[in-house]
């Protein structure tokens, strides 16, 4: 039975030409196999070409990590003058400290040994100069070895000197 359809065919009720061109409904069909294809390969088009180095895909990585570290940096350098600008507050608030006590300590120094009494024993006046240093020096740096609680401001009388840390010698008179 040379025209007789395949059983396959008969069972889904298609119509089966040996010859001739598709009919509309396969033209249609036909058509939208092509479309379906197009749209596949130009989506998988961008992802093909992607590992280039020419690619919009890898310009665009570069071009974001690029701006990554550009952030970074500027953060880094932000940071860093900050950092800067503290350390050189604290040198300078040192520095003035150690500049100030200098030249208290000179000018006491200086006091002692033009003072007639700088040969005697420890009389009450050098006692008081030298409690006037001590206390000048104390409210300059408090954090300095030998400064106690501040002194009371009513002047309630306190030793005459101070006595020295245990790791110090004893003044030999100089000052």
């Amino acid at each position: 039975m040379p025209g007789k359809p395949p059983p396959l065919l008969e069972r889904f009720g298609l119509p089966i030409r040996s010859a001739g061109l598709l009919t509309p409904l396969g033209w249609l069909l036909a058509g939208l196999a092509i479309l379906i294809a197009i749209a596949l390969l130009a989506s998988a088009w961008d992802r093909l070409w992607s590992w280039l180095p020419w690619s919009t895909e890898r310009q665009l990585a570069s071009e974001s990590r690029r701006a990554d570290a550009a952030e970074d940096q500027a953060m880094t350098s932000d940071l860093t003058a900050e950092g800067q600008g503290d350390q050189v507050r604290r040198i300078d608030t040192y520095t003035h400290q150690i500049i100030t006590i200098q030249t208290a300590t000179a000018a006491a120094a200086a006091e002692a040994r033009s003072a007639p009494d700088a040969e005697t024993l420890l009389d009450p006046d050098r006692a008081d100069r030298l409690r006037q240093h001590d206390g000048e020096l104390c409210r300059i740096a408090p954090a300095l070895a030998g400064c106690g609680p501040a002194p009371d401001p009513a002047g309630g009388g306190g030793a005459a000197v101070r006595d020295p840390p245990p790791a110090r010698r004893p003044d030999a008179g100089g000052s």
